[in-house]
């Protein structure tokens, strides 16, 4: 039974009809879920609904960000309190669930990331991504002055009020960076929380190392030039807009 004023999940799916049924009926047990199938040929929205999603399709595929917007746009109409969003390809495991939704819990105000590079629980991360990832901590790091752990990591708990907030635009990958550098322009705060790795077999994530990472990259690029040009801020309002990690 789906608990009653909770969160929401959101789940974009492109051709995931194979794991996705699972990975619905997992997460209904915390959160009602809505699927968006972003253009799929695969059966996959009819997957979700028959493991009792919602589902809002797209006609055709527009990418991970559109999909994450669409998404974000019906929970909100919901009334959800808080935003979960999971992949659709069993790389999350829902049984970490509870733990982000703990977090959130306890920071409502703050938006929660899985950190899968904490510990040794679960796959090794394949070379190329725990790269990139490193890459895109970094470059994430140096724009906004404090650590960041895994910025890539879609598993994650937004608020409500930072969803209605802020207006997200960036397309692919590059909208989960985005997400992260509008926080601490908010000052909202960010926690991450150790994640299982999961890399099943035979499943390749749609994240393309060389070009997605290029892309994020040139999007911290243009945010810090804008931060460069931005006029400065007094000094009794600094540090009100810094991006926090838990311990």
């Amino acid at each position: 039974m789906t608990p009653s004023g909770g969160p929401w999940a959101v789940v974009p799916a492109f051709n995931e009809a194979a794991t996705l049924g699972d990975l619905v009926r997992r997460v209904r047990s915390r959160c009602a879920v809505i699927v968006v199938d972003d253009g799929s040929t695969d059966g996959s929205g009819a997957a979700a609904l028959a493991a009792g999603a919602e589902v809002i399709r797209h006609a055709r595929r527009r990418g991970k960000g559109a999909a994450l917007r669409t998404g974000f746009a019906a929970a909100l109409r919901r009334g959800a309190p808080a935003v979960v969003t999971l992949d659709g390809d069993a790389q999350h495991d829902p049984a970490d669930l509870p733990r982000l939704l703990r977090a959130s819990a306890a920071a409502p105000d703050a938006l929660i990331v899985g950190d899968r590079l904490a510990g040794s629980a679960g796959d090794p991360m394949p070379l190329a991504r725990r790269l990139a990832v490193r890459a895109s901590d970094r470059m994430l790091a140096r724009l906004l002055s404090v650590p960041v752990r895994d910025s890539q990591c879609g598993f994650r708990v937004y608020p409500a009020a930072f969803l209605r907030a802020v207006a997200l635009h960036e397309e692919g990958f590059v909208l989960e960076t985005e997400a992260l550098v509008r926080a601490a322009q908010g000052g909202y705060r960010v926690l991450s929380v150790p994640v299982r790795r999961l890399y099943p077999a035979g499943r390749r994530s749609r994240f393309r190392s060389l070009a997605d990472t290029t892309r994020i990259a040139w999007f911290l690029v243009r945010a810090q030039a804008r931060r460069a040009a931005a006029p400065a801020v007094p000094a009794r309002y600094r540090g009100r807009a810094r991006l926090g990690a838990s311990p």
